[in-house]
Order: structure tokens, then sequence, then C-alpha cells
């Protein structure tokens, strides 16, 4: 069992390296094409990012469809059972929706947050090569 000391002192002995310290591995071949590769796709990955509106019209389609549903279904219950039931089917439609309404919100603000960050990496990337 080795003394204190002498823990120690192969503790100091040790090749002392820091984070600051490592330079990283030079890039290879293969590495430098995929990149090269990737600046001239550049501006196809931001067009998967850019929202084109689709969920907005989504909500608005599946809105006019429950509200629809729910006028006819009321316009066409004359039996006061099938009224009662269609009423209360259509609290836990309209409830669904307005969830759905919420979700969608969400994505669209991440999907806006996700844009101004492509936006602020194209320009970083912009400032030292050619992207396409």
């Amino acid at each position: 069992m080795k003394s204190k000391l002498q823990i120690i002192q192969d503790l100091l002995k040790e090749e002392k390296q820091t984070v600051f310290s490592e330079q990283p591995n030079p890039l290879t071949t293969e590495e430098k094409m995929a990149f090269r590769q990737a600046l001239n796709t550049f501006s196809q990955m931001g067009e998967s990012v850019y929202s084109t509106g689709k969920l907005q019209t989504v909500v608005e389609n599946i809105s006019k469809v429950v509200e629809t549903a729910n006028r006819l279904v009321t316009e066409e219950g004359n039996d006061l059972v099938d009224s009662v039931s269609a009423s209360r089917q259509f609290k836990g439609i309209t409830a669904a929706l307005n969830d759905f309404k919420k979700s969608a919100n969400e994505v669209m603000l991440h999907e806006r947050r996700m844009e101004a960050a492509f936006e602020d990496i194209a320009t970083g990337i912009q400032k030292y090569y050619e992207v396409h």
C-alpha cells in the first residue's frame, strides 16, 4: 500500500491537462467534405425550419368543422334524449378543440423561436463561410 506522501508525489508527476490546453483533433477530409455539403444545403435546411402557415390553416379548418357539426346536430335534434346526449358529446368535443388550439399556439410560438435561432445561426455562419 502506498503512503500518503507517495500518492501525493504520484499526483504531482502526472501530466496536467486542462480543458483549455487540449487542442481539437484536426478535421478529416471526409468531415471537411461533409461540412462543405452542409453549407451547400444550408438554405434547404432553413426551408424545413420556417413554418408555412399550414398549422394555422389546419386549426381554422378543424374549428369550422366542429362549429358546423355542432350547429347541424342542434338543428336536427328533435328528440329530447338525443339533444341532451349530443350536447354532452359536443361539450367534450369543444374542450378537445380548445386543447388542440392551445397546443397549436404553443407549437407556433416554438416555431417562431426556432426560426429566430436559425437566423442567428445563419448570420453567424455567413460571417465566415459562403452559405447556399
